[in-house]
């Protein structure tokens, strides 16, 4: 019988007193925070982490998470004029990642563990504003399951998910050839000809209308990640000069970390949301 069990914890790593809870169904584990919804860990067995976390990272003093899974909602990067007809100032990705989420519903069985964790949003400062945002988290042995979902009304989304490598330079993500936005270079469009990307210099695009499942290759294992929902996939690391200018991230930890994104970014769907990212860990 597999060991599966839900535990309430206070902190993770150097964030203390941060109220989360800690999933396991057999050798796998994950921990997921209150604050912003926001997952810090998944390994898929004992020794491997999948999830980067900056270990310079705070929460206290209404302050994002860097690293791990945050939620960036209802908008992603700066905020649209569509959600903000009052002009005013806003944080970038939204308002939810520096919420403390309600815990609405947990499930434990032999062959998977589950948590929701739910926001009310009917005051967030935009007209149509859905009435709630919800995170499922679902673990199982073999996989990792984000279910990000709102009801109807304007919104964007993404799963900001940052997964730790060995080294930037020897990894890739695929399958991505096709049309993408590069927001190095003031969102021009361009289009990718090569199935695979490599990091060799500061990456932040937004890949259009990408496939259900990509690549994060590295030399000695793969993870795959399934994405439903999105209209877009986004593939960012900082590189040397912006790492240097984030105070919450070592000069150095470019190098061990990529972020790929499934997101939701369309600002004319105004469909119900439902986001989802599957990891799983191919070894």
């Amino acid at each position: 019988m597999t060991i599966a069990s839900i535990t309430a914890v206070s902190g993770f790593a150097q964030l203390k007193d941060l109220p989360c809870y800690l999933l396991t169904c057999g050798q796998a584990s994950a921990v997921i925070s209150s604050y912003g919804a926001h997952l810090l860990s998944y390994k898929p067995k004992a020794e491997v982490e999948v999830i980067y976390l900056s270990p310079e990272a705070v929460w206290q003093n209404n302050t994002p998470i860097r690293g791990g899974v945050p939620v960036c909602w209802p908008w992603f990067g700066p905020v649209a004029a569509e959600f903000n007809p009052a002009a005013q100032k806003l944080p970038n990705h939204g308002v939810v990642r520096t919420e403390l989420w309600l815990l609405v519903q947990q499930s434990v069985t032999d062959t998977a563990v589950s948590i929701e964790l739910r926001i009310e949003a009917q005051t967030l400062p935009y007209s149509n504003a859905p009435s709630y945002l919800s995170l499922t988290l679902q673990l199982t042995e073999a996989a990792l399951t984000l279910t990000l979902k709102s009801d109807q009304g304007l919104q964007q989304a993404a799963l900001h998910s940052y997964f730790t490598v060995d080294s930037v330079h020897q990894v890739s993500v695929s399958t991505l050839s096709g049309d993408y936005l590069d927001k190095v270079k003031a969102g021009e469009r361009f289009v990718q000809h090569q199935p695979e990307l490599k990091f060799t210099t500061e990456v932040d695009r937004v890949y259009l209308d990408t496939a259900g499942e990509l690549t994060l290759k590295q030399e000695k294992n793969d993870v795959q990640i399934t994405q439903q929902g999105h209209d877009a996939s986004v593939l960012w690391n900082p590189w040397t000069e912006k790492a240097a200018a984030l105070k919450d991230l070592p000069d150095s930890g470019y190098l061990d970390f990529v972020c790929v994104e499934t997101a939701r970014l369309s600002l004319t769907n105004a469909a119900p949301l439902q986001l989802v990212q599957q990891i799983r860990y191919l070894g």
